[in-house]
């Protein structure tokens, strides 16, 4: 499996992942600004030339923020979060970066493991900073050394 860097042709494969993928889905612009932004990059990995899977990074060094990562429905449990979150600490380790910062919904244990298999650790809590229509949940702030 091969993760590349994503570029402006594949916004739209992009758009059509995330609608997929989040019940509240990043806007096109929202999406557009991480090719646009020099210190934005998103990274993606796909299945038969299809758009399967993506995560997208702010890089400032000394540090990186993991903004979003998603993986088709049909596609989970076989590695491609691995994958895509390897790809990205290795671009961190390539630009320098000290800290690998995330939030991630406290009820996404998938997610959850994923970052802890790759040694994050959970530093803070930002209460009620998911909103869905059934209430709010909180975000785990977590933190790695690439």
């Amino acid at each position: 499996m091969q993760v590349a860097r994503l570029t402006h042709e594949d916004l739209s494969e992009v758009a059509e992942l995330e609608a997929l993928c989040f019940a509240a889905p990043w806007s096109l612009q929202q999406i557009r600004s991480g090719f646009d932004s020099e210190s934005s990059c998103i990274f993606g990995v796909r299945k038969s030339g299809v758009l399967v899977g993506y995560i997208s990074l702010v890089v400032l060094p000394p540090e990186m923020e993991i903004l979003n990562i998603a993986v088709h429905p049909d596609h989970r449990r076989r590695g491609l979060g691995k994958a895509l979150v390897g790809a990205a600490l290795e671009h961190a380790r390539a630009e320098n970066v000290e800290n690998c910062l995330l939030d991630v919904d406290e009820a996404n244990t998938a997610a959850l493991g994923l970052y802890e298999f790759f040694d994050f650790c959970r530093t803070g809590r930002r209460r009620a900073y998911y909103r869905f229509p059934s209430g709010a949940r909180d975000a785990i702030l977590m933190r790695c050394s690439p």
